[in-house]
């Protein structure tokens, strides 16, 4: 079943089918927690389902032995590759995979599916392992990646795809749909902490990290009064968290400087306005400034590299504050 801010894509998509111009390299971007995977896995059934399904520009139908096969997650002609854990990257290895699979015979006489979920993810020698095989495609495969942004993908790699972005639905309306499923009224603030992405605001409450979040929040905040005591406190609070919790300070620090510029409509109902009113009355502009494109490009930096120290690297960082109120 597909999401209904996935719908759009998905129409295009069966437009392409039925006029059988549908190329060979879809790439999708859309952010995790998007869905992204149910449309990938919705676009590989119709393409393979035995009952026309595809040439119709219709859906699978369900019923035949390749849509079965499928739904159980054993389909011989559908490949998945992705990074064995967040952070890593895809390794040139699977990518040799894929390119055996590209030109391997259907096991079922019809047409193959490799899904790359995580295609950003690719190191260089992965991505242009696959650039040959994409520049010189098999016939009867069809190959989708899935991407969160186009930053770390190869130029080469994306040009030579069609491409598409999934828009994420508005705030209220991701709210709306998040409060549906878990019965329970939710912040707006959570909804913008995660982009706007549905599946990601529902995940976030229901992993508790709402509550991980406001407590970081609460002993960032403590910090950074002066004489700025709790520096480890708040290190130890990110390292347990992963490296995203440096997004969610670098959007604190964020609007600090805007409730400093008196843009403040967007954190009326916030519980963090508090937070934000105190913080942003004792550190200045210019720290912050400097502060948040420090988060940004440390949270880069670990996400590229998740062997490195984040502690001490995060340590670091909140010693920036220290001596520049």
């Amino acid at each position: 079943m597909l999401y209904p801010w996935q719908e759009s894509v998905w129409q295009g998509w069966q437009q392409l089918l039925a006029q059988g111009r549908m190329h060979h390299a879809i790439l999708l971007v859309a952010p995790h927690g998007s869905g992204r995977e149910a449309l990938a896995h919705q676009l590989g059934k119709t393409v393979l389902c035995q009952n026309s399904a595809a040439g119709a520009g219709g859906e699978p139908c369900g019923v035949c032995h390749s849509c079965k096969l499928f739904e159980a997650g054993t389909h011989p002609d559908f490949h998945v590759v992705a990074p064995v854990q967040e952070g890593k990257q895809i390794g040139v290895d699977a990518v040799r995979q894929c390119n055996r699979w590209a030109v391997e015979t259907s096991q079922l006489g019809g047409e193959r599916i490799i899904l790359i979920d995580g295609a950003d993810a690719m190191g260089e020698a992965a991505a242009n392992a696959l650039l040959k095989t994409l520049e010189e495609p098999p016939s009867g495969c069809q190959f989708i990646l899935l991407a969160s942004s186009l930053d770390n993908l190869l130029p080469t790699i994306n040009s030579r795809c069609n491409k598409w972005r999934l828009a994420m639905p508005n705030e209220q309306d991701t709210k709306r749909w998040v409060e549906k499923q878990l019965m329970q009224t939710i912040k707006l603030e959570t909804v913008r902490l995660n982009g706007s992405a549905p599946l990601a605001t529902q995940q976030f409450i229901e992993q508790g990290q709402d509550i991980r979040y406001a407590k970081l929040l609460a002993a960032f905040a403590e910090f950074l009064r002066p004489p700025f005591f709790g520096l480890y406190d708040v290190a130890g609070l990110c390292t347990q968290e992963g490296h995203h919790s440096l997004k969610w300070l670098s959007y604190f620090l964020v609007d600090c400087l805007k409730w400093q510029q008196g843009v403040t409509a967007h954190l009326v109902h916030s519980e963090s306005l508090p937070l934000v009113e105190q913080a942003a009355s004792v550190i200045s502009p210019m720290t912050l400034l400097d502060q948040t494109r420090e988060a940004n490009s440390l949270y880069q930096k670990l996400e590229r590299h998740p062997g490195l120290n984040a502690e001490l690297l995060i340590v670091e960082w909140l010693t920036g504050f220290m001596g520049q109120h």
